[in-house]
Order: C-alpha cells, then sequence, then structure tokens
C-alpha cells in the first residue's frame, strides 16, 4: 500500500519540474488547523527566506559562457560551455544588459551568457509551521491540486464542498479506513483520503536521543519533516525526497556537515545528468546525501530528488539555523562539543 501511494505521487513533481513560472499560491490560513500551536514564519521564531542569489534554468544543452561580452563580439571562443542536462545557473545581478548587439547576464561565477538562454526562476513561497506547543493532533498540507472534500470517507467529492488549494494546512480530527486507503477527516463534513496529504504525526524519539536534545524526523511515506527538542515537535514541512532508483536511504543517522551554500552535480555523462549552482542551507547526513533548499521546483510532498532531502527555501534556513554542529563559518564540522543532529528517516 505505502509503495502505490509514492508512485502515485510521482505525477506532479515530474510535471511542476518543467515549469518555468510558479504560480504562488497565499499562505493558508491556520484558523482551521489549530491555530494556537502552530504559527507561520515570522510570527515566532522563524527566520524570513533568504535566497542569497537569483536562480535562473538553462534553457538548451551546452550553453557557452564568455569571460566578457566583447570577447564574444569578437569570435573569441567562449570560457567553458554548461553542458547537456538539468542545469541552473545563479546571477551576480538580475537585471540584463545590452552590449554589441545582445543582451547579456552576469553570472555569480563572474561569466557571462546571453538572456536568451536563461529563464529567471522564483523559489518556492511555501513554508511549514512552527509549534510552540506540542500538537495534540496529527496535520498536515493538502498536496493535490484544488482538492474538494467529502462528506463522508469513500464517498466521491462533494461538488458543492469549498476548494481546498495544495498547500492548505489541515488538522486530522478522525481517520478511517476504507477499502486500501485511510481517509482523515479535516473538518465538518469534511473526508480526504491520505494520498492527498502530506501528515506529520508526533513520534517518540528513538533510543539514545536525551530529553532536551534536538532531533529531525523524515517520513518518506508522507513527504513530511518534524523537527523536535526531545519529546517536543517544535518545527515542521513539507519535503522531496529521492525518487525511485534514487531512494533516500532508512536509518539513524547524524548531520556530518554543514555548507550555507554550494554546487551540486552529478549523473555526468547520462541523459538526468544535472547541475545546481549556489544551493543554500545545506547539511549532510549519509554520506552525499543531504538536507537542502531547493530553488528550481515547488513539488513539496511529493518525491523529486537523487537522493537528497529537499526543502522549501525557508524551510531549508530554519533548519539550519536551529541543527547543530553551530557555527559561523561557511563550512561548519561537528566536534565532541557540538554534536551532529540525529536524523531518523523511515516509512
Amino acid at each position: 500500500m505505502k509503495i502505490y501511494k509514492t508512485i502515485t505521487k510521482l505525477v506532479l513533481p515530474l510535471m511542476l519540474g518543467l515549469l518555468l513560472t510558479v504560480v504562488a499560491l497565499s499562505a493558508p490560513s491556520v484558523a482551521s488547523a489549530q491555530a494556537s500551536k502552530l504559527l507561520l514564519p515570522g510570527d515566532g521564531p522563524i527566520r524570513s527566506g533568504n535566497y542569497l542569489l537569483t536562480y535562473a534554468h538553462v534553457l538548451t544543452n551546452n550553453v557557452p559562457l564568455y569571460r566578457s561580452p566583447s570577447d564574444a563580439a569578437a569570435g573569441i571562443a567562449p570560457i567553458r560551455s554548461l553542458g547537456a542536462g538539468y542545469v541552473w545557473v545563479s546571477l551576480a545581478d538580475p537585471r540584463p544588459f545590452a552590449q554589441d548587439g545582445q543582451t547579456w547576464y552576469k553570472l555569480s561565477s563572474d561569466e557571462y551568457v546571453r538572456s536568451d538562454y536563461l529563464a529567471i526562476y522564483t523559489p518556492s513561497t511555501f513554508h511549514g509551521v512552527a509549534l510552540p506547543e506540542h500538537p495534540d493532533k496529527p496535520f498536515g498540507w493538502i498536496v493535490s491540486s484544488m482538492l474538494k472534500a467529502s462528506f463522508t470517507p469513500g464517498a466521491a467529492p462533494a461538488s458543492d464542498a469549498p476548494l481546498l488549494p495544495r498547500y492548505t494546512l489541515v488538522t486530522i480530527y478522525e481517520e478511517k479506513q476504507v477499502g486500501d486507503w485511510i481517509w482523515y477527516r479535516v473538518g465538518d463534513n469534511q473526508w480526504i483520503e491520505q494520498r492527498k496529504a502530506g501528515v506529520v504525526k508526533p513520534s517518540a524519539r528513538p533510543e539514545g536521543v536525551g530529553p532536551t536534545d534536538k532531533w529531525i524526523d523524515v517520513s518518506l511515506f508522507e513527504q513530511t519533516l518534524a523537527a523536535y527538542e526531545g519529546d517536543r515537535m517544535v518545527y515542521a514541512t513539507l519535503l522531496s525526497s529521492g525518487l525511485p532508483g534514487w531512494n533516500t536511504n532508512e536509518g539513524l543517522f547524524r548531520i556530518w556537515l554543514k555548507a550555507k551554500i554550494t554546487n551540486m552535480s552529478g549523473r555526468s555523462g547520462y541523459p538526468d545528468y544535472y547541475s545546481l549552482e549556489d544551493v543554500p542551507w545545506t547539511m549532510y547526513f549519509d554520506r552525499d546525501i543531504a538536507f537542502h533548499a531547493a530553488y528550481w521546483h515547488d513539488g513539496f510532498g511529493f518525491q523529486h530528488s537523487h537522493g537528497c532531502v529537499n526543502l522549501p527555501p525557508q524551510d531549508a534556513r530554519w533548519l539550519f539555523d536551529w541543527a547543530t554542529p553551530t557555527g559561523e563559518t561557511g563550512w561548519i564540522l561537528p566536534t565532541d562539543e557540538n554534536p551532529g543532529t540525529v536524523v531518523r528517516v523511515h516509512q
């Protein structure tokens, strides 16, 4: 059953990964979702998102980069090309400029590229919630697009039911099994099937984690993350883990390296080659598998990655600042006195 739910969740991110423009939904009200216990970023200890740079998707393969627009006009060979695959770059200046009859962008790498090769992309504005108190009920987010609830579990959506847009925050008041799937009551006479939401359920701390220790719980089945201090949940959000074939490993880990910003690439020579410049708020916990901001998609709540745990940028920033090891340098390693936060990954 869990495998089928995971596969069902693959359709949306594969489509979203092809989009060059995000239509951002307004932040949902928390009035219907334990309003006294859930805070939106900015209302509590959440720091507002900082994307650091402007990002752009490279629209075609083997795009040439030049030392200057003048070099291109003079017929001087490019410094390098960006290769063939899924390629993203960061811009030193989001404003294009004209020179020698062409329009250009300056990249953060101090190289220049013609503007018609790039599409500027706005990172997802979705973010999770801070919890000043431990939740007394499960909660989650709608991950389907423009869902209508059913009046009873197992029934077809009610035509006159209010729309529940994607990323709406809901509380789970009741659960009922119907056939292969669980149905959740998220309001009076409002039932949704479990595949339509990414749900966070309070969890007991792993063995060896102390009553005040920080730890992170990752649910691959639900595609959600919860941050804890001992037995108290303090933050939760949606995530995107590894696609089939690049599954995020289950197990108990510790963060072993934090990087405020880093380049990522992989699968060189294969059709799914990717190159992602200046990925912010990265925390490695399972060899080369990491939590990090994903500025290139808005498919949170669905699998999307080559194994890493993609996070909405605002949530990645919050988690980076909260988790250990702490430090002010660009690369932070744990010590005996400043150990890495425990990470539990499970279905």
